[in-house]
C-alpha cells in the first residue's frame, strides 16, 4: 500500500514543474487541433507556488474578444486542456453570426516611389508590382501595369 504524507507549501513550491517544451507544445497542437490553432495560446509561467500552467482559447468578434482559460491541474495535464480549449473555442464560434462580405476594393493602378520600390503597384484580384528599372523607366512600367490591368478584366 502506498504512503502519503502531507507536504508543506513552500516544500511543494521547490518542485520543478512539468512544463511542456516547444517540440510538445506544437505536437500537442498539430494532434489536437490539426491546421487551426487561431485562438489557442499556451501560458508557462513559473511561481512560487507552482506559477500557471494552461491554455488560452480566444474567438474573435466584431465587438472585441472572449476568451476562457484551462488550466493543466483542473484538466488533466496540457493535453486535456488543450482539448477543453479547443472544444471551447469551436461551440463559442458556432454562436457567431457569420462575417459579413468584404466591400469591392477598385481595381486600380498606384504610382510608388519608395526607396526600394519604384514603379506601378496594380490592385486587382491580386496585387502586382511593375517596376521602373525593369520595365525601361516610368512609361514602360505604366503601360505594362495598365496592359495587366485590362487582362485580368477580361479574366485571363
Amino acid at each position: 500500500m502506498p504512503r502519503f504524507r502531507k507536504v508543506p507549501p513552500a516544500e511543494a513550491a521547490r518542485w520543478p514543474a512539468e512544463i511542456p517544451t516547444r517540440a510538445e507544445v506544437a505536437q500537442l497542437l498539430a494532434r489536437h487541433a490539426g491546421g487551426d490553432a487561431r485562438g489557442l495560446t499556451r501560458i508557462d509561467r513559473p511561481g512560487a507556488l507552482g506559477g500557471e500552467h494552461a491554455w488560452r482559447g480566444r474567438v474573435y468578434a466584431a465587438d472585441g474578444e472572449q476568451h476562457r482559460q484551462f488550466s493543466d491541474a483542473l484538466y488533466g495535464g496540457p493535453a486535456g486542456a488543450l482539448v477543453a480549449a479547443i472544444a471551447w473555442r469551436d461551440a463559442q464560434r458556432a454562436q457567431l453570426p457569420p462575417k459579413p462580405p468584404r466591400p469591392e476594393r477598385p481595381w486600380r493602378v498606384v504610382r510608388c516611389a519608395y526607396e526600394r520600390a519604384t514603379g506601378y503597384l496594380v490592385y486587382a484580384d491580386r496585387r502586382r508590382f511593375f517596376s521602373v528599372n525593369k520595365w525601361g523607366g516610368w512609361g514602360g512600367a505604366q503601360e505594362a501595369a495598365e496592359a495587366w490591368l485590362l487582362s485580368r478584366y477580361d479574366g485571363s
